[in-house]
């Protein structure tokens, strides 16, 4: 079996067997005893997980919950979600990133969002196209994706823009609105600036940015993903998170 489906298949599990059915001995045999966790609100390592899982298992489950999937993307030991579910009442967007290594989940990051009630898109944040399964990995779109954000995002060339964006670009980030031009005018802002790119995964269409920067002076951790057609960005998701973990 290719790495990235393999992978991929034990994400899918791990959501579905250790997060909403508590099976808490398949997540101890997927979570590497040298497991690494980025996320602010667990207690380090493998323990942490471990623990948080056992919490989840014993809170009492919302009536109705959103789909969780989601985009699911991979590339070499990789895995990156995109998925949401009900919080406290309120629909919560997340990302995650995993890193496998010799079959095991070795590393993790994350970002979570609330959905605002109103976007500047009229989108939300999880609508839009999903990759193709089993879709054959993209350099060509990695390495105009990693272009378009160094160029655009870093270095603030924004007269490039139409070089790399569709002026028919669908939005959901939630402060931006769609189009070419929507793009243009929240970079201009300066609302959010970004200062170096962690992190690439690409899969087909899609690629996935992990990114560091600012958010009104507060350091900031950012994941763009991006969809691709005839070597244009033509779609955008972004989740950003006040904290930064690498």
């Amino acid at each position: 079996m290719q790495k990235e489906t393999l992978h991929k298949s034990l994400i899918r599990d791990f959501y579905r067997r250790a997060v909403a059915q508590g099976d808490i001995a398949f997540a101890e045999q997927l979570i590497a005893d040298t497991y690494i966790q980025h996320s602010s609100g667990l207690k380090p390592g493998k323990a942490g997980m471990l623990e948080a899982l056992n919490l989840m298992k014993q809170m009492p489950k919302p009536a109705s919950r959103a789909t969780p999937f989601m985009r699911l993307i991979a590339e070499d030991d990789y895995v990156v979600t995109n998925l949401s579910f009900d919080w406290g009442g309120k629909q919560k967007i997340v990302v995650d990133l995993f890193r496998f290594e010799n079959g095991q989940v070795a590393e993790h990051w994350d970002a979570v969002q609330d959905q605002p009630a109103t976007t500047a898109n009229g989108n939300a944040m999880m609508d839009g196209a999903l990759p193709t399964e089993h879709a054959t990995l993209s350099a060509t779109n990695k390495k105009i994706a990693v272009e378009f954000y160094q160029r655009i995002f870093i270095n603030r060339q924004l007269q490039a823009l139409p070089e790399f964006v569709a002026s028919t670009l669908v939005q959901h980030n939630p402060d931006v609105a769609d189009g070419l031009a929507g793009l243009h005018t929240y970079l201009c802002s300066g609302t959010l600036s970004i200062s170096k790119i962690h992190r690439t995964i690409s899969e087909g269409d899609f690629v996935v940015i992990q990114a560091e920067g600012q958010l009104a002076a507060e350091p900031t951790m950012v994941y763009e993903i991006f969809r691709l057609d005839q070597g244009k960005v033509v779609e955008q998701w972004t989740v950003k998170s006040k904290r930064l973990y690498w």
